[in-house]
């Protein structure tokens, strides 16, 4: 039985995070509501989000540099304000910001353990 790799686990957690905020950057931007499907599509998205960035975090078993997060969580924060003042006449913040919130907290804190096991990969 072979063994799953980080890199998979790492590209999977980028792609599904990558499927998932545009998926509420269109529902948050929409003129007619999004059908059911979508919501029930993001909702399988975010359980797999889930559990792929538990694996990530029980994977690593280094103790994370936390100041990626913070130089990631320097520039993200600003550039996302500065897009949301730009478009805040095309946008429902009532989807947009509960949405935008839990992901870039759930990115930032996978973040440090992904690039760890990205490194512990390539060094192997």
């Amino acid at each position: 039985m072979s063994r799953v790799s980080n890199k998979f686990y790492i590209l999977s957690f980028v792609i599904l995070f990558g499927i998932s905020t545009v998926l509420v950057l269109i529902a948050s931007t929409a003129k007619t509501p999004l059908p059911a499907w979508g919501g029930y599509l993001d909702v399988g998205i975010v359980v797999l989000l889930a559990f792929i960035g538990i694996a990530i975090r029980q994977r690593d078993k280094n103790t994370p540099r936390y100041d990626i997060s913070h130089q990631v969580a320097v520039y993200l924060f600003p550039l996302i304000l500065v897009y949301m003042w730009l478009y805040r006449n095309s946008i429902d913040f009532n989807i947009l910001l509960p949405g935008l919130a839990w992901r870039t907290y759930f990115f930032l804190s996978i973040l440090p353990h992904g690039l760890n096991l990205w490194k512990f990969e390539q060094h192997q």
